[in-house]
């Protein structure tokens, strides 16, 4: 119901970009444990509708084989999908390449030798494209992003990493002050990607998915901060992945609703659950 109903209509000629991205759910962690169920998401960078879900034990599995069961599809590895370091592994970006997908993961130090090949020697080298943002303001503190871009479909990588055709590496330098402290803050981020650059407008479509992976996380805000996700003990296995599903869906029909704040919606449909029949009848749910 959840995606046969609500899903993204997916087209190889149009990929569109989403996000891998894990979440534990909390109130299922046992006494004594330190890890419980998770759900594993595919997230739209565009809206944050959720393309499809899985879940793991994160006491018994890990969210890379979760995330594998995702691309098994091969209408799903032929997107263009952003990950965070933990996947970057031959065994999740080989089926997106076989796919003729495109992914962007990020690369850090626990990749020792290909970080080294990457990185080592980008003083020396002149960037394809270069991004400034212009400085934004939240949360108490100023932020800076400047992005560059590299080609090097060129460089000589171990023998696993052959399928994966790298051809571009992206530089993110952030630089962060809290305004209440002056306190300043940075960090320089990398991303290998096999979509190739070809004019500054791809150059900017792979800088605008490094910073829509990140956003990303406001979904999860919302299930944990609208439908208090987090708050809900439930050690049943069956049914915290039942109701890890109702919340997807939830989040799906309230995204389909023009109020902007969820909360306010969700406290008016609890005080008129009749203003709610009549919302879901709307948009066809009922």
């Amino acid at each position: 119901m959840i995606f046969d109903y609500y899903g993204i209509e997916l087209s190889e000629k149009e990929k569109q970009w989403f996000a891998g991205d894990g979440k534990e759910l909390k109130g299922s962690i046992l006494k004594g444990n330190k890890r419980g169920e998770a759900v594993v998401q595919l997230v739209a960078h565009k809206d944050r509708q959720v393309i499809g879900e899985t879940f793991f034990n994160g006491a018994k599995k890990s969210e890379v084989k979760a995330l594998g069961v995702l691309l098994k599809s091969e209408k799903v590895a032929a997107q263009k999908l952003s990950m965070d370091a933990l996947h970057f592994k031959p065994e999740t970006l080989r089926p997106i390449a076989k796919a003729g997908g495109i992914f962007l993961v990020n690369l850090k130090r626990n990749q020792k030798i290909l970080y080294a090949q990457m990185v080592d020697d980008l003083a020396d080298k002149p960037a394809l494209y270069e991004r400034r943002d212009e400085q934004k303001k939240g949360h108490g503190r100023l932020e800076n992003r400047y992005y560059k871009c590299y080609d090097i479909h060129s460089k000589v990588v171990d023998e696993r990493w052959l399928d994966m055709n790298f051809q571009t590496l992206i530089v993110v330098e952030r630089k962060r002050k809290i305004v209440n402290t002056g306190k300043q803050t940075g960090e320089t981020c990398y991303f290998l990607s096999n979509m190739k650059i070809e004019n500054m407008q791809t150059a900017h479509e792979l800088f605008d998915a490094v910073r829509s992976h990140w956003q990303v996380e406001v979904s999860n805000n919302r299930r944990d901060c609208t439908l208090r996700e987090d708050k809900m003990r439930c050690t049943d296995t069956r049914t915290a992945h039942t109701f890890a599903s109702c919340r997807t869906l939830t989040v799906k029909l309230l995204q389909k609703n023009e109020m902007k704040n969820k909360c306010a919606l969700m406290d008016d449909f609890a005080d008129d659950f009749d203003q709610c029949i009549q919302r879901l009848k709307k948009i066809n749910f009922l």
